[in-house]
């Protein structure tokens, strides 16, 4: 099988974080002697090798004239702008020519007001996003998805069984061929001895440009925690001066630190090794694969009942689960004191990463996506 991955962007060199989750699979398809490239609408052209998997960036209309040269077309995230950069085009060429497609959903593709109501401002980019979100990409995607579905060969990916339903009731309709299969998780390269010394340090590692991600939520918590317990922020963005506002506020300067970095995926494990906790609130997640991520590397993982979060973290039996953040703090200083306990609940947390292992989460999309041949 020939396999043409098309993606809004890759990770290259110092850019780890461009979908990497597209990367991890794309692996797991070479792997199984599958011929992958990845196919990025950019507006100029350049080819590279990120670790195996070879990549191709160009423009839309270049890449639209090599749709034809595989047997089938994967998309995760492509965007659709009407730009060179964009993917409008090629959503236009593969419903033209009706290629044998797969989609993978991961939320902000499909994704309408009001979920991103809680970002929304009053200015022309608030505006313009609006606009884009609400009008120009469901409508867009809507087309595409009905489109596709009418096809002789196609395929539809997502998840969670939350964001199967959800994507349903946006679009109001039901598909046939649509399955909920979780990204996969590299368990051998979290595989993190557990640590009790560690149990008071927490850590979040979160984008700063974005309130979806809950750090103010990880914040607020600090405030219900006692002295011993500190938070470390990884992140970037615009938003770190409100999150360092709001640290200042509650006077939690000498336990929380933002600490302005992303950090390498292979570096993750040693970082993890240095914390007992991870924080992933979010007001929106179609899965979270940092927090699973982390509940692979046994930190204690707590996040909050919000969209698809529940399907991966039972509370208080792989996880710690609370919207009362009193409440949840109360519940982290209770099982924090008792080591068997914290124990056996993170080894639970990491038996159940190890159900989503990236080889097992692969094996599975592939069969899929050789239904269509």
């Amino acid at each position: 099988m020939k396999l043409a991955i098309i993606t809004s962007r890759y990770p290259k060199e110092n850019q780890p974080y461009n979908h990497m989750f597209v990367h991890v699979r794309a692996l797991y398809f070479q792997s199984q002697n599958i011929e992958v490239t990845i196919l990025v609408p950019a507006s100029s052209a350049a080819t590279y090798t990120y670790q195996g998997i070879n990549v191709i960036e160009d423009t839309a209309k270049v890449i639209e004239d090599k749709l034809k040269d595989y047997d089938v077309l994967y998309l995760h995230l492509l965007n659709h702008y009407p730009l060179a950069n964009g993917g409008y085009r090629l959503y236009k060429t593969i419903m033209k020519h009706r290629y044998r497609t797969a989609i993978y959903i991961h939320g902000a593709d499909v994704l309408v007001y009001p979920e991103y109501l809680y970002d929304f401002t009053w200015s022309l980019k608030g505006i313009c996003k609006y606009l884009y979100v609400q009008i120009w990409n469901y409508r867009a995607m809507k087309r595409f998805l009905n489109q596709i579905s009418t096809f002789d060969s196609y395929v539809m990916m997502t998840p969670s069984k939350w964001m199967k339903n959800h994507t349903e009731k946006i679009f109001n309709r039901k598909f046939e061929h649509f399955y909920a299969i979780p990204n996969g998780i590299d368990t051998e390269l979290f595989d993190v001895p557990f640590d009790y010394n560690t149990r008071y340090n927490l850590i979040t590692i979160r984008p700063l440009s974005d309130p979806k991600y809950g750090v103010d939520m990880a914040i607020e918590l600090m405030r219900f925690l006692p002295e011993p317990y500190t938070l470390d922020i990884y992140g970037k963005g615009h938003l770190k001066k409100t999150y360092e506002d709001l640290i200042r506020k509650y006077n939690l300067e000498k336990r929380i630190q933002i600490i302005d970095s992303f950090i390498e995926r292979e570096e993750l494990p040693t970082l993890f090794s240095k914390y007992g906790q991870f924080l992933a609130f979010s007001r929106f997640d179609s899965q979270g694969v940092i927090m699973c991520e982390a509940m692979a590397a046994r930190l204690l993982t707590i996040s909050n009942y919000n969209s698809a979060i529940p399907e991966f973290i039972e509370n208080n039996t792989t996880g710690l689960l609370g919207d009362n953040l009193e409440e949840l703090a109360e519940s982290i200083v209770l099982i924090s004191n008792n080591e068997r306990q914290l124990q056996a609940l993170v080894e639970r947390g990491r038996a159940s990463m190890e159900e989503m292992n990236w080889m097992k989460q692969g094996e599975k999309e592939l069969t899929v996506l050789r239904k269509l041949m």
